[in-house]
């Protein structure tokens, strides 16, 4: 029988305000949003603030929740930061932190 060797595992969290998630390189794998009254606007950062270099923008439409799932994640070198921009109530975020040998 073949033994377990490495076993990464994924770290997720509810979010109701902006907040840095990982100083560490990690791998983003999925957010799921959800937009208040208005059209809500939600930025992940690679870095551990707003002074990160932006890696995406995610647009919610009012009323509604968002999922996506990154098939192939997004690599994050310096820390994964999520800042609401506007009308963003709730975010469920998960990620995974990244070995040393991964770069």
């Amino acid at each position: 029988m073949s033994e377990i060797v490495d076993c990464k595992e994924f770290s997720s969290k509810g979010l109701a305000a902006s907040e840095l998630l990982s100083k560490m390189s990690c791998e983003l794998c999925e957010i799921v949003a959800t937009a208040g009254g208005n059209t809500g606007f939600l930025r992940i950062y690679d870095g551990e603030s707003n002074n990160g270099e932006l890696k995406m923008t995610i647009k919610v439409f009012a009323n509604q929740s968002r999922q996506i799932g990154f098939h192939h994640h997004v690599f994050l070198r310096r820390g994964l930061y999520v800042e609401f921009v506007e009308q963003i109530d709730f975010c469920f975020v998960q990620w995974k932190l990244r070995g040393s040998n991964e770069g």
